[in-house]
């Protein structure tokens, strides 16, 4: 068996798991949310509630490698980077302006999160 056939199997079954289910997309595709961003105010907001998800939603406390925050952290970086940080970072005085903010608003947000339940 060749790489083509192991391919043709694996759409195979891909289109077999696709059908029985329901659904459309890539096999590992999960659930999003798109949502409009319609203030600047929402968009630091979000900027945080991202940055920092990983906390919020009590998967650990230290920086989590997979969070955009570590693209903001690593500016040095930023040819490799992956989010334009100079759009949320332009908006505060330096880098631990912003993590201060970041850090603020994920112990609210996780506070309100506890609440809820």
């Amino acid at each position: 068996m060749g790489l083509r056939d192991l391919c043709k199997d694996w759409e195979l079954l891909i289109q077999c798991i696709s059908t029985k289910n329901i659904r459309s997309g890539a096999l590992f595709q999960g659930r999003f949310k798109s949502i409009h961003v319609d203030s600047n105010d929402y968009l630091l907001y979000l900027s945080a509630y991202i940055s920092k998800n990983y906390f919020i939603h009590g998967l650990g406390q230290e920086d989590w490698k997979y969070a955009s925050l570590v693209e903001y952290k690593n500016i040095q970086l930023e040819a490799f980077s992956v989010c334009k940080t100079d759009l949320i970072l332009d908006q505060f005085k330096n880098l631990n302006e912003y993590l201060e903010f970041v850090d603020k608003n994920a112990i609210y947000l996780k506070e309100q999160k506890e609440n809820r339940k």
